[in-house]
């Protein structure tokens, strides 16, 4: 599953940008939308890294998920918009730096 980390963490990079940018009425804008776009992503996601059931990956999206809705209403709630912002792209990360991959065999008939 890797194009939705990619707009999962190019989300986060907006989200983060527009939070740096942006005064505090107009970025809730950007944010409300990036977060719920990132809401959709995240559960597909989630759907995804469950079936072949990938512990860290799941860990991963269902933070993400937590994470879209306190970027969503987080402004209004008293949390400044940058900590989820930048959270969502840092979680798109860490997978990876687990260093735990999915082994992956080769498909039958053909040899590794």
């Amino acid at each position: 599953m890797r194009w939705p980390r990619v707009v999962l963490g190019a989300l986060g990079a907006i989200a983060t940008a527009a939070a740096l940018t942006i005064q505090a009425p107009q970025v809730y804008t950007f944010t409300g939308l990036g977060g719920l776009i990132a809401f959709i992503v995240a559960a597909g996601c989630l759907a995804a890294d469950l079936v072949p059931y990938r512990p860290a990956h799941a860990a991963a999206a269902t933070a993400s998920l937590v994470d879209a809705v306190v970027l969503v209403v987080g402004g209004q709630a008293g949390v400044p918009v940058i900590v989820p912002a930048a959270l969502l792209l840092l979680l798109q990360l860490a997978p990876a730096a687990s260093g735990r991959s999915p082994r992956r065999r080769p498909a039958p008939g053909f040899d590794a």
